[in-house]
């Protein structure tokens, strides 16, 4: 079997280059944080320059968080200089800065633009086509891919980092855009390298940063790195429940793994915790990955489905998120229609804001912390499973508005709204599936036959309307182009949202 190798290649702030190279900037030297400041100062900001990242900035924070970070380092700047006095003038160049201690340090915002980053995102799979074929590149996310590129290097007689730099190179020659590259005898040792070593290393002559690994130097290299959610699949969640077990690191779960069933630590207590997934944990643990780029590629989800969510700018009361499920409801179901799928099992998750409690000092309820360690009100969520399998936009809003009406606290301000579709299914197979209903001496067959068939007929209606919003949304490149009054209520969030993409201005 011929060995493969595998390259991770990550674009350095993606979104925030793209924007410093369009406003005529240096990414590498300008301060630019990619945000809607028209929104609340407590709006996540999408991505920040790397000349800001060295002045202590981090890659995803809050747009107040970058003011009190500026605003202390202004603050240093001032007590360090001999005069005790700043310009009232700003750069937001750091060599300026740097030359020049008595300027304040600035930045530039710009409200983001997602369909121009799909936009040069595309492009640069352009590139990544030149080099490698389609069916041996992973697209992981809009400023990342995973490739295969065994072929390339036998049929060019080239080293994967010769590549590697070769591919860099010509997406930043053409775009200004810098990348990293890891390369690795299996993809989670490529993305590894990429994530972890390549990151954070020098550049070359040439400034490229990449790093190599085989599971040797991996072991020898990162068994004792921390934090270990640096890891490729390793979140917060999953560390607490490592520390709980006395496992801080990769090589103390490779150790553990080792561990006979008299040993305090063995691969038993890991499979106890995290049932099948440890047998992940565990080869990577070891540096060892399985799964190829066929693999990925022909990989679908047992389980698979459609998650709208929305966190809502302001804490928000009972009636108003009502407005706001129905809209996300009526988008879900026009999702499915374009997927060309119905479902026959949804759900509904409310998460609360903190300042619930302070409104309702008698709230008994269960309690959660936070990711800041506060203390909230316990989400609320409900599932149902459907008579029929729908796509219809009546169907699902009627359902929603049900389980939000019997499951919501009419007490609690509402942060966070999450729709699921689960068990999706093809809607042709649906079509060609002979139906079997069950009946009882107590039900009028007839009557429900008659039911069934109008319920199939508002179905097919739903249908075509939604058909016809799709398809005008796509020739006027506008998905506000149809709206309901409800969308037009005080409180609905539905034009904003399809103003948006993942949560941003489009």
């Amino acid at each position: 079997m011929t060995k493969r190798t595998y390259m991770a290649i990550d674009l350095k702030s993606f979104y925030a280059s793209v924007e410093c190279i369009e406003h005529n900037l240096n990414p590498l030297n300008d301060n630019l944080v990619v945000a809607d400041n028209s929104r609340t100062d407590k709006t996540i900001c999408l991505a920040v320059s790397p000349a800001l990242k060295k002045f202590g900035v981090p890659g995803r924070p809050r747009l107040f968080q970058v003011e009190q970070i500026v605003s202390k380092l202004n603050y240093q700047r001032l007590q360090t200089n001999p005069t005790h006095r700043l310009t009232k003038y700003s750069s937001i160049n750091r060599q300026h800065l740097i030359n020049s201690p008595t300027l304040k340090i600035g930045y530039k915002i710009v409200k983001p633009r997602m369909n121009f980053y799909m936009h040069k995102s595309t492009q640069i799979y352009g590139i990544y086509l030149r080099f490698i074929a389609a069916k041996n590149i992973h697209v992981y996310s809009i400023d990342e891919v995973l490739m295969d590129v065994t072929d390339y290097l036998n049929t060019h007689n080239i080293s994967a980092h010769a590549l590697a730099k070769n591919i860099i190179q010509e997406i930043q020659s053409e775009t200004g855009i810098t990348a990293t590259a890891g390369i690795g005898s299996n993809l989670f040792l490529a993305k590894v390298a990429m994530d972890i070593v390549a990151k954070h290393i020098p550049g070359d002559s040439d400034g490229v940063r990449i790093a190599q690994m085989n599971e040797q130097q991996y072991r020898k290299l990162l068994w004792a790195h921390q934090p270990i959610t640096d890891f490729w699949r390793i979140g917060h969640g999953t560390a607490k429940r490592l520390e709980k077990l006395g496992l801080y690191t990769m090589g103390d779960v490779a150790r553990c793994s080792l561990g006979s069933l008299s040993d305090e630590k063995n691969e038993e207590i890991l499979y106890r915790e995290f049932g099948k997934n440890a047998e992940l944990l565990i080869d990577h643990a070891w540096g060892h990955e399985y799964a190829t780029m066929e693999d990925i590629k022909n990989y679908r989800s047992d389980d698979h489905g459609l998650y709208s969510g929305q966190v809502l700018m302001k804490p928000t009361a009972y009636e108003d998120g009502l407005k706001i499920v129905r809209g996300m409801s009526d988008n879900l179901a026009l999702e499915l229609v374009r997927k060309h799928v119905v479902t026959d099992r949804i759900g509904l998750i409310i998460d609360y804001d903190i300042k619930s409690l302070q409104i309702d000092n008698s709230f008994n309820g269960k309690l959660t912390t936070d990711y800041y360690g506060r203390k909230t009100p316990k989400p609320d969520h409900a599932f149902i499973n459907l008579k029929a399998a729908t796509s219809s936009a009546t169907e699902l809003r009627n359902t929603f508005k049900m389980l939000y009406e019997e499951n919501i606290n009419k007490q609690m301000l509402i942060r966070r709204v999450t729709l699921i579709a689960n068990h999706l299914i093809d809607e042709n197979l649906i079509a060609q599936k002979q139906q079997f209903k069950q009946i009882n001496l107590f039900t009028n067959p007839e009557k429900e036959i008659i039911q069934d068939k109008h319920a199939q007929l508002k179905r097919q209606r739903d249908r075509k309307i939604q058909e016809t919003i799709l398809n005008l949304q796509k020739r006027f490149n506008n998905r506000n182009i149809i709206l309901k009054v409800s969308d037009l209520e005080e409180g609905s969030t539905t034009i904003q949202r399809n103003n948006q993409i993942g949560g941003h201005h489009a």
